[in-house]
C-alpha cells in the first residue's frame, strides 16, 4: 500500500517536471506568476553563468495595498521621496506628509522599517568607554485607515 502511494506520488512528480514551461512563455497575470517567472530566471542564469534572462519585477497594480495617512517624523512639512526597486516592485514616487495614500504592502513595510539610530556612551565591564546605538526612532508615521467598502 505505501509502495503505491509512493509510486503514485513520483509519477505525479515526473509529469510536472515534464510539463516545466520555458521561460519566455511564461505567463505574468499575478504575483505569484512574476515570482516563479523571477525564480526561474535566476536559477537559468546562473547555470549558464551569464545574465541572458532581466528580472522583471511585479506592475504596482497587481500588489495588495493598504490605504494610510504618510507623515514624515523628520521634517514634517517636506515631501519624501520614496524610491524602492527590487525583484518583487519598481516603485519611485514623492509622497506629502499628511496625505492619505493606497500604498503596495511591500512599500509600507519598508517605509516602516526606516530608522534613525540614537547613539549613547557605555560603560563596559574593564571600566573603558564606547559608543553604541542605544536606540532607533522610527523615521516615518505610517497611521492605516480604514473604510467601510
Amino acid at each position: 500500500m505505501a509502495k503505491e502511494k509512493e509510486d503514485k506520488f513520483m509519477n505525479s512528480l515526473n509529469e510536472t517536471v515534464k510539463e516545466k514551461i520555458e521561460i519566455e512563455d511564461m505567463p505574468l497575470n499575478t504575483i505569484r506568476d512574476y515570482r516563479l517567472y523571477n525564480e526561474a530566471v535566476i536559477k537559468e542564469n546562473k547555470r549558464l553563468k551569464i545574465r541572458r534572462y532581466e528580472v522583471k519585477p511585479c506592475p504596482e497594480e497587481l500588489h495588495p495595498t493598504e490605504r494610510i495617512v504618510f507623515r514624515s517624523n523628520d521634517q514634517p512639512h517636506n515631501p519624501q521621496k520614496v524610491f524602492l526597486s527590487n525583484s518583487q516592485i519598481h516603485y519611485d514616487r514623492t509622497l506629502i506628509p499628511g496625505q492619505i495614500y493606497d500604498l503596495p504592502q511591500c512599500v509600507v513595510h519598508h517605509l516602516s522599517t526606516r530608522e534613525n539610530p540614537e547613539w549613547a556612551w557605555f560603560e563596559n565591564a574593564d571600566g573603558s568607554r564606547e559608543t553604541r546605538v542605544k536606540s532607533k526612532a522610527p523615521r516615518f508615521s505610517l497611521t492605516p485607515v480604514y473604510q467601510e467598502a
